[in-house]
């Protein structure tokens, strides 16, 4: 029986908390994931590699937050935020779609403010 989407969207947040990009995309990703953000249309591991390298390299050395999450059927909503030396603060949402236990879509949102 494949894992709820709460069981795969908390796989998912420990994962990243534990800086394991690799294994959380094994564990908790489909193969052909969709990623949309505000400057990509992608698809694949490559693009969630790709998504969280762009987010190391913005606010480098960022302190996470998660402020909240919501699950609702196959639905994973997380709002986060951030602080670096190069910004005073990063607010983000990321919303996810969870079917037969693997992450098959999910969207990013952030705003970057210099400090």
């Amino acid at each position: 029986m494949p894992r709820s989407t709460s069981e795969v969207f908390d796989s998912h947040l420990n994962l990243r908390i534990d800086g394991d990009l690799e294994r959380d995309l094994v564990e908790n990703y489909s193969e052909k994931v969709v990623l949309l953000t505000v400057n990509s249309n992608m698809s694949g591991h490559d693009a969630i590699r790709a998504s969280a390298a762009r987010l190391r390299e913005q606010p480098p050395g960022a302190k996470f937050e998660f402020v909240a999450k919501q699950v609702n059927g196959p639905h994973a909503l997380m709002i986060w935020r951030a602080t670096s030396q190069r910004f005073d603060d990063v607010k983000g949402a990321d919303s996810f779609v969870i079917k037969a236990g693997k992450i098959v879509s999910q969207s990013i949102r952030y705003r970057l403010v210099a400090g």
